[in-house]
């Protein structure tokens, strides 16, 4: 051994490589939590039918088109619209930058093509997040007597989460039958369990991010 290691510095670096292996593990078993979290809140759990779909916006192409997600989500919502298991639509999303219409005001005209009536559509137009989007929309659902969340598979988990931080205890979720391409939705899914984390530890009380940055994660 060289001459300088002396005996109290390798006490020294046993105790930090025993910390850093600890908190490696402490990380890699958050990691693995919220990545089995995510992917175990693809299913959902709402029970039908209910009286309100509170459907989740996303990304507007060309500054008033539905987007892909749009597409997916809103097209869920009316299924179950049209099948009798919600009577009522409640559509969530501000309006991002560059775009001539909110994504609430897109999904409303993406509804009435699936044959929703206009009469029971809701809107809710002022949200830039995941966050927003269920603080805005809980007054809207006052005379729900039950609600389900509507967006992508891999959106649930975050949605439930927040929710449940907001203290929303009934809201149940569903995911659209339709999915994203398979690397986009690798790409959503991994924002969505940092997402988690981010959330689960309360980072954002102290590192809050900007709208634009949580609806990045969507």
């Amino acid at each position: 051994m060289f001459p300088w290691f002396h005996v109290k510095h390798l006490a020294w670096y046993q105790k930090v490589m025993r910390t850093f292996i600890a908190l490696c593990i402490a990380i890699l078993l958050l990691f693995v939590s919220a990545y089995s979290y995510v992917v175990y809140s693809f299913r959902g759990n709402a029970t039908f039918p209910a009286d309100c779909a509170l459907v989740f916006g996303a990304a507007v192409s060309r500054g008033s088109q539905a987007g892909p997600a749009i597409v997916r989500r809103v097209g869920e919502a009316a299924r179950l619209y049209r099948e009798g298991l919600v009577e009522r639509l409640i559509l969530t999303g501000g309006k991002g930058e560059g775009n001539q219409k909110t994504e609430a005001e897109v999904m409303r005209g993406q509804a009435i093509r699936g044959g929703v009536q206009p009469k029971d559509i809701v809107l809710e137009e002022n949200a830039h997040s995941t966050w927003e989007n269920l603080l805005y929309s809980k007054n809207l659902t006052s005379d729900c007597s039950s609600v389900v969340a509507v967006s992508d598979q891999y959106h649930l988990g975050r949605i439930y989460f927040l929710a449940l931080r907001q203290g929303w205890r009934g809201l149940m979720t569903w995911p659209a039958a339709q999915h994203a391409p398979i690397g986009a939705e690798r790409v959503a899914f991994m924002r969505e369990v940092f997402g988690v984390l981010y959330y689960g530890l309360f980072i954002d009380i102290v590192w809050p991010l900007t709208p634009s940055s949580d609806t990045s994660m969507e």
